[in-house]
């Protein structure tokens, strides 16, 4: 697929790459990904291929837009990137608080 046929599945809309360097190959923009749904691949942007929109189930929004049933399966193992997933900005603790660290407090 040539770099300026590239649409989300979902909205239809091309990637914004305002000054963005161009894309190679199967690259995609920043944010966007690739989503199983049910045994079909979508191409999502990062509007439409948010975590949110697979809390629970497959949001309305994109069982409309793609056509898929409210009881679609998404496999994140097969398309998502180690790190992205409902888990992505989960930030683990290293240092206490500096307020729990025992300051004179004030």
């Amino acid at each position: 697929m040539p770099a300026g046929d590239l649409v989300c599945d979902a909205c239809g809309l091309p990637p914004f790459e305002d000054g963005a360097e161009p894309r190679t190959g199967e690259a995609l923009p920043r944010g966007w990904v690739r989503r199983t749904i049910g045994k079909r691949t979508f191409t999502l942007c990062d509007c439409c291929g948010d975590v949110r929109h697979f809390r629970g189930s497959v949001s309305a929004y994109l069982q409309e837009a793609l056509g898929v049933n409210a009881n679609a399966v998404v496999d994140f193992s097969a398309t998502s990137e180690p790190g992205s997933g409902l888990h992505r900005h989960r930030i683990k603790p290293t240092d206490p608080p500096d307020d729990a660290a025992g300051g004179d407090g004030g």
